[in-house]
């Protein structure tokens, strides 16, 4: 195990720097990273109370373990400086969808994302303008459906569908962020508002099928103009987000008019199809509109169950529903100064983290070695 000298280090590689260790730096890099202290410790040669006490701020690591925090959390070194901008994961307040099933661990790791993507945000912003915040206040205490109209009106949005739901929220500065499969466990859809900033991160569970992206999208809409003041969890409040989505993606006065008499989940499927929303969220409008009954409503989930032919999802007919604002944005930020090494630079971690925090799938090529018998 290694001694530690409390307060400075020196970021090796570097004549003469010295700067000042933030612990809440470490905690980020290694929640996002998703390694117990126990793990770190030992990739790094140091105890795991050792880790403790880094990131409770008692001690800083000297020059040599701080070498090897970042090597084992792939960042760099100047990641854990003070001086940057930095949004500590712990104090945002977000709404997690799986919420009873996801691990304190995958919401965790989540959230430190989340605030790597807003890190991205802000240094993208040197480089060019992202679309203003644009969302109505919402009074304490208004109901979700008077809540989605308010949105509605307030981005002026026609009364019928929302073609381009995940464009409509980009700009309107929303940033919308797809996680690649594995790097949030057991966590499908949430959303933070981070430093005014409202961020939404989902996962292919959701966004690989176009009907189901779209209403946690409106979900997590709700989630930000309901409950952003609050990170409680309950059915209630997972309710009204449901009902805001509903509200926001098929106002009631509008499918008052289209809604067919009786339960046909044949015209149901045209019609979703139209608005880009499931046949089983149809069958719940129309329970609640007063067209069918709750018992119908469960014979007609079950006969989707059986039915629904899983390759007939029309993602490709709804181009507007994968995140592009950040990746335009880098793009943009190319053009006059920012390419993504420099961005990696501001952030202090390495050009393939910015790319895969903008979404950029790894092009390069898969070496595989075949080992003779």
């Amino acid at each position: 195990m290694h001694d530690d000298t409390p307060g400075l280090f020196e970021m090796p590689g570097h004549r003469q720097v010295l700067g000042r260790f933030e612990p809440a730096r470490l905690t980020q890099a290694r929640v996002k990273a998703a390694m117990s202290k126990t793990q770190l410790a030992g990739r790094a040669g140091v105890s795991a109370a050792a880790i403790g006490q880094y990131e409770a701020g008692v001690n800083a690591p000297r020059a040599d373990v701080l070498e090897r925090l970042a090597d084992a959390l792939d960042v760099r070194p100047e990641f854990f400086g003070v001086g940057r901008p930095m949004a500590r994961f712990e104090t945002v307040n977000a709404h997690f969808r799986s919420l009873r099933s996801a691990r304190v661990s995958d919401r965790q790791k989540a959230l430190a994302t989340a605030t790597m993507v807003w890190e991205l945000t802000f240094a993208l912003e040197r480089y060019v303008r992202l679309p203003d915040v644009d969302l109505p206040e919402i009074r304490p205490g208004m109901s979700p459906a008077v809540a989605a109209a308010r949105l509605r009106s307030h981005w002026g949005l026609p009364d019928g569908p929302i073609k381009h739901l995940v464009a409509t929220a980009e700009s309107h500065g929303i940033v919308v962020s797809v996680r690649p499969d594995g790097e949030i466990d057991d966590v499908d859809a949430f959303s933070a508002v981070i430093v005014d900033r409202p961020v939404l991160l989902t996962t292919p569970r959701r966004s690989g099928k176009v009907f189901p992206h779209r209403f946690s999208v409106a979900h997590e809409i709700g989630h930000i103009l309901l409950h952003g003041d609050t990170d409680e969890y309950s059915a209630g409040i997972e309710k009204e987000a449901d009902e805001f989505a509903a509200a926001f993606l098929t106002p009631a006065s509008a499918m008052d008019s289209f809604l067919p008499q009786r339960l046909d989940l044949v015209a149901l499927d045209r019609l979703g199809r139209t608005w880009g929303v499931s046949p089983h969220s149809l069958v719940r409008r129309m329970v609640e509109r007063g067209r069918t009954t709750e018992s119908s409503a469960r014979r007609a989930y079950q006969r989707l169950a059986v039915t629904e032919d899983p390759n007939t999802d029309p993602t490709t007919a709804y181009p507007g529903e994968m995140p592009t604002l950040l990746k335009k944005a880098a793009e943009i930020a190319a053009d006059h100064g920012g390419s993504v090494a420099v961005l990696a630079e501001h952030l202090k971690i390495g050009p393939r983290q910015v790319r895969e925090l903008l979404g950029e799938p790894d092009q390069r090529p898969m070496l595989r070695l075949v080992v003779g018998e």
